[in-house]
């Protein structure tokens, strides 16, 4: 069965392609917002639910709680979930340590539907996320960028969003130099991409993708690496992830 797609939208206004499309895909099928980036869950949910509907979505689910066994039957049949943007360690407080929970989700991307966020929602996608503390004041320093796992859709990146906006270009750097393994994604405000099939394409505003090339190194708490790759993609252009 092939793979899902995943919205990842840089935060600040979000545009009406981004619900359009979720309808699309989610193809009349349930549509399950989790708003448990937010402090009030119920009203974020229903907010965004709202605007889902607005634009064309049907069965939109927004359930305000955080208990996972009262939401795995509607994942479990979910073909989209919808993640609006707040606090991406509050929702992984909430939620992170029920497996089967964060396994209903892949799931739903597995078996072909659509996942998506925007903001703190757009960082839980990967595999690791920004969770915006600064543990430096010199960002390319060994735990000058504190990081925590996050939902594991695309399990070797690391998503950052507000990323030109909010400088975190570094922040995105240093990451990737103490995980040269992962690829790094930043999504500018009111910018967003469309993931299928492994390729990335923007579909509005900046979306920088770095990736760690040869070898790292580190002298006491300095990171240092060879090579970085840096692109910047502009709306229509397209990276194939690994």
């Amino acid at each position: 069965m092939p793979e899902g797609a995943v919205i990842l939208a840089g935060g600040g206004e979000t545009p009406p392609e981004i619900p359009r499309t979720i309808a699309r895909l989610a193809q009349g099928a349930p549509i399950v917002v989790l708003a448990h980036t937010q402090q009030a869950i119920g009203e974020g949910a229903e907010r965004s639910a709202e605007f889902l509907r607005q634009h064309g979505a049907q069965q939109v689910y927004a359930p305000d709680t955080a208990d996972p066994e009262a939401m795995l039957p509607l994942l479990k049949e979910a073909r989209a979930v919808w993640i609006p943007g707040g606090d991406q360690n509050r929702f992984m407080e909430r939620l992170g340590s029920h497996k089967s929970l964060i396994r209903a989700i892949r799931e739903v991307y597995a078996r072909g539907g659509v996942v998506g966020g925007t903001s703190a929602g757009a960082s839980l996608m990967g595999a690791l996320m920004p969770t915006g503390e600064q543990s430096s004041e010199k960002p390319l320093t060994k735990g000058g960028c504190t990081l925590a796992p996050a939902l594991g859709l695309f399990p070797n990146a690391i998503v950052d969003q507000h990323f030109l906006k909010r400088h975190r270009l570094l922040r995105l750097l240093c990451a990737l130099m103490e995980n040269p393994t992962l690829i790094g994604i930043g999504v500018d405000e009111n910018g967003w991409a469309l993931v299928q099939n492994r390729t990335l394409k923007v579909q509005a505003g900046q979306v920088v993708v770095a990736q760690v090339q040869g070898k790292t190194r580190q002298h006491k708490e300095l990171l240092g690496a060879e090579a970085i790759r840096l692109q910047v993609l502009l709306p229509g252009e397209r990276r194939r992830l690994p």
